[in-house]
């Protein structure tokens, strides 16, 4: 769990790949459904519109959303959905091998995976902690407000829509404690391949 491997690596491609149709076929409703431009289908509408009515989700329930929202959701747009997509290939990408194992029979590194390893320590450790505390200081006021101001909520609709965004504070929060935690957010390449080499 201090690392982006095994589980935890699993578990962050899951996060970010879900949330990319998220964000498109859902929350950018919430910035662009008034547009006179953008048209979204009908059956998005309408899964929208049930949610939040099951949810008493106010913050998203068309056609009207609080300007501060709509900012946030711009923000998720423009800097979020990008890391989204760069965070899978990165992930997916720190642990692929060659298919040809050396003469010791261990596989060796491919040299796109060498590359994304080093930006474990680097440019992307950054671009993590970026996202992770912008992403984590949003959901704070998101939170409180379906906590503190959703009236006409029961207990059970507070508690299932909390439980819907609380996922979207916990992974960022843990992203940048892995990072802040480790000199590379992909663990220690080396270590792994001497207790491989023991193993053999």
């Amino acid at each position: 769990m201090k690392t982006l491997n095994g589980k935890t690596r699993l578990a962050f491609l899951a996060f970010f790949g879900s949330h990319i149709p998220a964000t498109l076929c859902i929350d950018m409703q919430a910035f662009l459904g008034q547009s006179q431009f953008v048209t979204y289908p009908q059956v998005l509408q309408d899964i929208l519109s049930w949610y939040c009515d099951l949810f008493h989700d106010q913050l998203m329930k068309p056609p009207q959303y609080d300007n501060w929202f709509r900012a946030i959701v711009c923000c998720e747009i423009i800097f979020q959905l990008p890391f989204f997509f760069v965070a899978c290939y990165m992930i997916w990408n720190s642990t692929l091998t060659t298919s040809t194992a050396t003469d010791t029979g261990i596989d060796t590194p491919t040299s796109e995976s060498r590359s994304t390893y080093t930006a474990g320590s680097g440019w992307f450790k950054s671009a993590c902690m970026v996202y992770g505390t912008h992403t984590a200081t949003t959901l704070i006021p998101i939170l409180a407000c379906h906590i503190f101001d959703n009236e006409g909520a029961t207990v059970i609709q507070k508690v299932g829509v909390v439980s819907i965004y609380l996922p979207y504070l916990i992974f960022p929060l843990w992203l940048v404690y892995i990072a802040c935690a480790n000199e590379n957010i992909f663990g220690e390449r080396e270590r792994q391949q001497n207790s491989t080499k023991k193993k053999s």
